[in-house]
């Protein structure tokens, strides 16, 4: 598990690129952006139903291994706490989230980021990590199974390190943090103390100014590819947990990490990318669907768990989870001004990275009039890529070369004018919502988009 995390980290580093301000001037929350030649028809983006801007999300995620046994610590967490320029956010009401460190958990604590006292900032910055502990129980074996017994945590503590934990109005960040017995042990001495070993924190962590903690965006967006002809689709890897070799259904976009997904029997198959195309890491998907109440129907998004092989397990077939999060279908947050599903036709939305530069994800899609059993547009081609908002220029690739990284059938072009979302125009990444593009004619790429139905326009930026 611990491994995995570093792989998924660079995985996001690697897609995102380096560097970036994420500061900019002030702007208005909302959906869409405006301004420019039109392709299609433009988009909205539709994160949340406030008013007013909404705040983000933090997750962090405790991640926790190694056996069970009597005599085992606990560390109990209850509140985290977040600071940046702007002010602290914590939670102070939040329940106590017990961690066992010889156990092999994925211990998840929500933290909403609010932008009322940063408005109209792009997005907040948090460099730090504050690890703290609300007290360790020890386990007990007498009189019952499951009594403990309650150790002073350990000198020093709470503990402040490097991080980098970017966080977007109406998004959702996770920080993966890991902690086990290596790190805690009960002091020889004194039996009601608990130790800490920094280095054992440090090895699984990174945590130091030249190597941070990295939280990443961990929200995806869905396309599915119904209507893609099956040439076209990509094909998911076998992975150590059971994911078969299938055709792809659907291709996730976060701005930090790719994913697919393939239909199976019980819950579909998922595999977020990885550096090493051969080895995806491999999990489940939870549907999406509507909620109805006195507000009317409404979409909820789904959730999806990455999973790894147990390793107390000697046969090899248990599995924990090593990281979850949430989805929503592309219908749901990509939409017209009036709130209905975009039109039949093409799009291009782009997606920014936790470092809120000048690079972003690129997805350009083209959906037909029909739709799926559950009313979403069905989408009969997809390109994914990079724009490069400081260069002005973009590449885009067949979905099918997204499980290789090939670029075989790749399109370029070029970005004109960008704008705010009040419409004005702007070169600072952080404050674009959507920009004029253009294939580019000398390579061929206006010929080969046209043929996949794509059109010169507009991209909009998914971000409020």
């Amino acid at each position: 598990m611990r491994k995995w995390a570093f792989l998924y980290s660079a995985a996001a580093i690697a897609v995102i690129g380096c560097g970036g301000s994420g500061n900019g001037s002030s702007h208005s929350s909302g959906g869409g952006g405006g301004g420019g030649t039109k392709n299609n028809g433009s988009i909205a983006i539709r994160l949340s139903s406030l008013t007013t801007t909404p705040p983000g999300a933090i997750e962090v995620a405790y991640l926790t291994g190694q056996g069970r046994a009597p005599g085992d610590l606990t560390a109990v967490v209850q509140r985290v706490l977040f600071q940046d320029s702007y002010g602290e956010v914590t939670n102070p009401l939040a329940p106590q989230t017990d961690c066992v460190l010889s156990g092999f958990q994925n211990n998840v604590v929500h933290l909403d980021v609010s932008f009322a006292q940063a408005t109209g900032v792009p997005s907040r910055l948090f460099t730090s990590f504050q690890l703290d502990f609300l007290q360790f129980n020890q386990e007990t074996d007498s009189p019952v199974q499951g009594d403990y017994i309650v150790l002073t945590k350990p000198v020093g503590f709470p503990k402040t390190y490097p991080a980098s934990v970017r966080v977007f109005p109406g998004r959702t960040t996770s920080l993966p943090v890991f902690i086990d017995d290596s790190m805690f042990t009960v002091d020889a001495a004194n039996p009601q103390q608990v130790d800490y070993t920094e280095s054992q924190f440090l090895l699984a962590n990174g945590a130091t100014s030249s190597n941070p903690m990295q939280g990443f965006l961990s929200d995806f967006v869905s396309f599915n590819l119904n209507k893609v002809p099956a040439n076209a689709v990509p094909t998911l890897v076998p992975t150590v947990t059971g994911v078969p070799s299938s055709p792809a259904v659907r291709v996730f976009f976060s701005g930090d990490v790719y994913a697919v997904s393939s239909a199976s029997s019980g819950a579909p198959n998922f595999e977020a990318l990885a550096l090493d195309p051969t080895m995806p890491i491999g999990g489940n998907l939870g549907p999406a669907g509507t909620l109805t109440g006195p507000g009317g129907t409404l979409p909820h998004a789904g959730t999806y768990s990455l999973l790894q092989l147990n390793p107390t397990d000697l046969t090899q077939t248990a599995h924990v989870v090593a990281m979850q999060g949430i989805w929503r279908e592309h219908s749901t947050v990509l939409t017209q001004s009036t709130g209905k599903a975009l039109a039949a036709g093409s799009y291009v939305v782009t997606f920014p990275s936790s470092s809120d530069n000048n690079v972003q994800e690129m997805v350009a899609f083209v959906q037909d009039g029909t739709v799926t059993s559950t009313g979403v547009p069905n989408i009969s081609n997809l390109y994914y890529g990079f724009i490069d908002m400081d260069a002005l220029t973009f590449s885009l690739y067949p979905v099918i070369d997204i499980m290789t990284g090939a670029t075989a059938g790749g399109l370029t072009g070029t970005v004109g004018q960008m704008y705010t979302k009040q419409g004005a125009t702007t070169a600072a990444p952080d404050l674009v919502r959507s920009g004029v593009y253009s294939f580019n004619t000398s390579d061929g790429s206006l010929a080969a988009a046209t043929t996949a139905g794509l059109k010169n326009g507009t991209f909009f930026v998914f971000r409020l």
